[in-house]
């Protein structure tokens, strides 16, 4: 119940994250950033509603938890390599 809760929270405001970066970068990886974050808010909405077409909820979990985690390395590498 407790993971449930904030596993949601976590990967809500994931995606939410990655499409607000959207300012903070330059095409096209702000873009980038969009998409990510609603594949993951996508793929979040059609977990909660169990339809996992056909992945099982384990491939599902994994649409929702890889553009999230490919975005947080994009950023961050972004956020290393830009002059201070």
């Amino acid at each position: 119940m407790i993971h449930d809760v904030v596993s949601l929270i976590t990967f809500v405001f994931a995606g939410l994250s990655a499409i607000a970066s959207y300012r903070l970068q330059k095409a096209p990886l702000s873009y980038l950033s969009v998409l990510l974050g609603l594949i993951t808010l996508s793929a979040l909405t059609l977990f909660v509603s169990e339809t996992f077409l056909g992945l099982g909820p384990g491939g599902m979990e994994r649409m929702i938890v890889y553009p999230a985690l490919i975005w947080a390395v994009e950023f961050g590498a972004r956020l290393m390599a830009s002059p201070s």
